[in-house]
C-alpha cells in the first residue's frame, strides 16, 4: 500500500513537472531550450510510464495476496462445518467471489492509492499555474463522485442478483452430476440439461443487468474526462488566460484521463465486491477457531500409546481408550465405554446415518455437550488435528478420496512417515500388487473420489490409511460393506494383528472378529 501510494506521489510529481516543462517549451526562446524540454517531457513520459508498470505489478501482488487468506479462510470454513452449503456453492465461493475481492483489491483499492495522490498532486500543482483552470479541472471531478454514489447501489443490487443466480446454477451443476447414475437410470438427462440451460439462461439476463448499470458508471467516467477538457480550454479562452499556461493545463487533464477513467471502473468493483462480501464474509467467519478452545502444541512423545509427558493427569484407570458424557436423545445417559489394548467393540445403533454422526462426534468433529472421547491419556475435543491423527484413525463405507497419489492417500494420516511405509501399508490389506500394476504405481493420480480403482480397492485404501502408525482408536463405520468378500478376509485379518481399540459398525461382525463386547445406544 505505502509503495502504491508513493507510486502516485511519484507520477504526480512527474506530471507537475511536464506540465512546466510545456508551458516552458512553449515560452522557449531559442531551439537548445525548446530541445531541452522536448527531451524532458520525453523522460517523464517515460517515468509515468513506469509507474503505471509499476502499479500494475504491485496491485496484482496485493489482490493475489489478500485473496490467498481468503481462500485458506474459506477451505478451512468448508472442511469445519458439518453440514456447510454445497460443492457448488463452495466452488463459486472459492471462484467468482474470490475474483470479485480480486477485482476490488488490485483494480479497486489499488488505483485509488494511486490515483488519489496523483489528482491531488496533480490538482496542485495547476492550481501554482492558474487557480480558475484547477478550478475547471476539479468541477467535473466532483460531478463524476456524485453521479458515481448515485449509481452505487443499482450496482450493488444487481451485482448481488447475479452472484445469487450464479450460485445456484453452480449448486445445481454439482448436484446433477453428483447424482449422475440415478438420473440416466430414469431417463432424465434431457430435462437435467434443459433444467441447467434455464438457470445458465437467468444467469446470462442478470449479467446483462448488471452490465448495463456498470455501463453507465463507467460512461460517467469517460465523460467526466472530456468535459474536463472543455471546461478548462473554455476557461482558459473565457478568461483570456496565457495560452502555454493553458496548453500545460490541458496536458495536465491529458495525464489524469487515465486514472480518472480508472475511477469508472473501481465504483463497479466496489458493488460487486459488497455482494460478494455479504456471503465470504459470513463463512469465513463459522469456521474460525474457537477461542476458548486453543489449539495445544503436539506431544513429542513418538509412542501414541505412551502417557502424556506435558505434565497432565493420567487417566486413573489403565483403560486405553473412556468414553463418557453421552446422553441418548439429549436425556437418557449412557454408560461410559472403557476399552483395554486389544478390545474390539461392535457398536449398535439405529440406522447408518446414526452411526456416521456418533462416530464424528467421537472423533470431536461434530459439537455434543458433555461428550469427551479420552484416547491414550488425551481427550480428543481439546487436542489439534495433527495430534488427533496419531490418535484415531477412521475408515467408512462410501467414503471418497480426495483428489492426489495413492501414496499421499495412504500417508494422509500421517505424513511424517517415512515415504516406504505407504508400500508396507498397501501390503498390509493386500493391495500391493495392485497398485504395482498400474502405470504410474503409488504416483498414480486419484480422480473423482478414487478412480481408476474399484469400490473395494478404495474400501481397502481407506482402511490401509486407518491403520497407518496402529493409532490407539479405530473406527470403521461399515466399512466390511464395501470390500466384498475376499476383502472381509483381510480386514478380519488385520483387527486379528492390530494392538489397539477398534470400535466396529457392522452388520455381520461375527466374520469380523471371533470376540467382541457390544455397545448398544438404541
Amino acid at each position: 500500500m505505502a509503495l502504491l501510494a508513493g507510486t502516485g506521489l511519484a507520477m504526480a510529481a512527474l506530471s507537475a513537472a511536464s506540465a512546466h516543462s510545456v508551458a516552458f517549451l512553449l515560452n522557449a526562446a531559442d531551439n537548445q531550450a525548446r530541445f531541452a524540454a522536448i527531451a524532458g517531457m520525453l523522460v517523464m513520459a517515460g517515468g509515468i510510464g513506469t509507474g503505471r508498470i509499476i502499479e500494475r505489478v504491485l496491485a496484482e501482488r496485493l489482490g493475489q495476496s489478500y485473496i490467498q487468506e481468503l481462500r485458506r479462510g474459506l477451505m478451512t470454513a468448508a472442511l469445519a462445518t458439518p453440514k456447510g452449503p454445497s460443492v457448488g456453492i463452495t466452488i463459486a465461493r472459492l471462484t467468482n467471489d474470490l475474483s470479485s475481492v480480486r477485482n476490488w483489491v488490485s483494480m479497486g483499492i489499488a488505483p485509488l492509492t494511486a490515483g488519489i495522490p496523483l489528482i491531488v498532486g496533480t490538482t496542485i500543482a495547476l492550481w501554482f499555474l492558474s487557480p480558475p483552470l484547477a478550478l475547471a479541472m476539479a468541477l467535473p471531478l466532483c460531478v463524476l463522485g456524485v453521479a458515481l454514489a448515485l449509481l452505487a447501489r443499482p450496482a450493488f443490487n444487481k451485482a448481488k442478483a447475479l452472484r445469487r443466480k450464479r450460485g445456484r446454477l453452480a449448486a445445481q451443476v454439482a448436484e446433477t452430476l453428483a447424482a449422475a447414475v440415478p438420473v440416466r437410470a430414469a431417463g432424465g438427462e434431457s430435462r437435467e440439461v434443459q433444467r441447467i440451460y434455464r438457470l445458465g439462461g437467468e444467469v446470462a439476463a442478470a449479467a446483462i443487468d448488471r452490465a448495463r448499470v456498470g455501463s453507465y458508471i463507467r460512461a460517467a467516467a469517460t465523460v467526466s474526462g472530456a468535459v474536463t477538457v472543455i471546461l478548462v480550454a473554455a476557461t482558459g479562452s473565457w478568461l483570456s488566460i496565457n495560452g502555454g499556461t493553458i496548453a500545460a493545463a490541458l496536458a495536465l487533464v491529458g495525464l489524469l484521463a487515465s486514472p480518472v477513467n480508472d475511477f469508472g471502473r473501481v465504483a463497479e468493483y466496489r458493488q460487486t465486491f459488497n455482494a460478494a462480501k455479504r456471503m465470504i464474509g459470513p463463512a469465513i467467519a463459522s469456521g474460525s477457531v474457537d477461542p476458548a478452545r486453543p489449539e495445544l502444541k503436539e506431544p513429542k512423545a513418538d509412542d501414541p500409546y505412551a502417557a502424556p509427558s506435558d505434565g497432565e493427569p493420567e487417566d486413573p484407570t489403565d483403560f486405553l481408550v473412556r468414553i463418557s458424557g453421552l446422553h441418548l436423545d439429549g436425556k437418557r445417559p449412557v454408560p461410559d465405554l472403557l476399552a483395554k489394548p486389544g478390545d474390539r467393540i461392535i457398536l449398535k445403533t439405529s440406522d447408518p446415518g446414526e452411526t456416521t454422526d456418533f462416530f464424528e462426534m467421537l472423533l470431536a468433529l461434530r459439537e455434543e455437550s458433555g461428550l469427551n472421547t479420552w484416547v491414550a491419556g488425551r481427550e480428543l475435543r481439546s487436542v489439534p488435528g495433527s495430534e488427533r491423527r496419531r490418535l484415531a484413525g477412521y475408515a467408512a463405507r462410501g467414503a471418497l478420496t480426495e483428489r492426489g497419489t495413492i501414496g499421499r492417500a495412504v500417508r494422509y494420516r500421517r505424513p511424517d512417515l517415512p515415504v516406504g511405509e505407504t508400500e508396507a501399508a498397501l501390503a498390509r490389506v493386500e493391495l500391493g500388487d495392485r497398485v504395482a500394476g498400474l502405470p504410474r504405481r503409488e504416483r498414480t493420480i486419484l480422480q473423482r473420489g478414487g478412480e481408476p480403482l474399484s469400490a473395494s480397492d478404495r474400501a481397502k485404501l481407506q482402511l490401509a490409511r486407518a491403520t497407518l502408525g496402529n493409532p490407539p482408536l479405530l473406527l470403521l463405520n461399515h466399512i466390511d460393506f464395501d470390500l466384498g468378500a475376499e476383502g472381509r478376509r483381510i480386514l478380519a485379518r488385520v483387527l486379528d494383528s492390530y494392538p489397539g481399540v477398534a470400535i466396529i459398525a457392522s452388520d455381520d461382525p461375527e466374520h469380523l472378529v471371533p470376540k467382541y463386547s457390544v455397545w448398544d445406544l438404541r
